[in-house]
């Protein structure tokens, strides 16, 4: 199911709070951590997400969309606004009932409600990218710490290698646990 993201609308949700848009630098760290966290915790394929952004200010030669990971990301320019372009792809999706809009604003909300698009507000879909990213992460450290079965081929290889450990005296009287219990019983010095 295609998702269409307001950008900035996300993004300060997601901080929380209206950086200058000023501060590119930080800006453009802050959209980073967005589209990673989108990549993370989307549930289906990225390719899924165009994520739109405004860049009415932006600096020339600056390409107006690109791929991150299979997001589509999309900069509005030529004296045109985010909310004027999402409204537009709205207005030219082939299937808008398969279509999602994530945004907390009024006026596109209502756009994509005259379409039958589904609308998602900006801290439900967040909320929801923040668990499933949790779960993965679960998921990978649980994977990681799970021991793998050894095939028997590798148990051989192993066995061959230190075959001859077994039969070294010094490594013997190491490892062999009868002499430490014999040495440690009660009343033995």
């Amino acid at each position: 199911m295609p998702y269409l993201i307001d950008g900035y609308n996300l993004l300060f949700a997601y901080l929380g709070t209206q950086p200058s848009r000023k501060l590119s630098k930080a800006l453009q760290r802050a959209r980073g951590r967005l589209l990673e966290l989108l990549r993370r915790g989307h549930e289906g394929p990225p390719s899924e997400l165009t994520v739109i952004f405004d860049a009415a200010r932006a600096r020339p030669g600056i390409p107006d969309q690109f791929d991150h990971h299979g997001i589509q990301v999309v900069f509005a320019v030529h004296d045109e606004r985010a909310d004027d372009l999402i409204e537009k792809l709205i207005h030219s999706a082939s299937t808008p009932r398969k279509l999602t809009v994530v945004t907390d604003d009024h006026r596109i909300q209502q756009a994509a409600r005259r379409r039958n698009c589904a609308v998602r507000g900006c801290a439900d879909y967040l909320n929801q990218l923040e668990r499933r990213e949790s779960v993965n992460r679960v998921d990978a450290i649980q994977e990681v710490s799970k021991p793998q079965a050894v095939s028997e081929t590798e148990k051989r290889h192993w066995l061959d290698e230190f075959a001859d450990l077994e039969r070294d005296p010094a490594l013997k009287e190491l490892g062999d646990p009868s002499d430490f219990e014999a040495e440690n019983e009660p009343g033995r010095s």
